[in-house]
């Protein structure tokens, strides 16, 4: 059943991971790396995490997190529709499949 509020994931990797299995609106998009390097926040349009194959399949969009640091995806205002569903991975490079752990969350309605 579909909500609005927050979707997170506080170890994000390099799996493709599900974070809403329905069609979704999201308004926020925040992420935390805690690491000595930049990462990147893959978000993909799909309703499960096996439509997704990290390093093939194209991201429908990507936050760069810098070192240490926090980042937002700026969204339009009326948010970004992902018809299938999100999940996500994080990745050391913006379509790569090699993992960083970072901490996520989504803002949905």
């Amino acid at each position: 059943m579909p909500m609005s509020g927050n979707v997170s994931s506080d170890s994000l990797g390099g799996t493709a991971t599900l974070l809403v299995g329905y069609r979704v609106t999201v308004t926020e998009v925040h992420a935390i790396n805690t690491t000595a390097s930049k990462g990147y926040v893959q978000l993909f349009d799909a309703a499960t995490a096996g439509a997704v194959t990290l390093g093939t399949t194209v991201p429908f969009r990507v936050l760069t997190v810098p070192a240490d640091d926090s980042a937002d995806l700026l969204l339009p205002t009326e948010g970004l529709v992902f018809d299938n569903g999100v999940v996500a991975a994080a990745t050391t490079t913006a379509t790569g499949s090699t993992a960083r752990t970072t901490h996520v969350r989504l803002g949905i309605r």
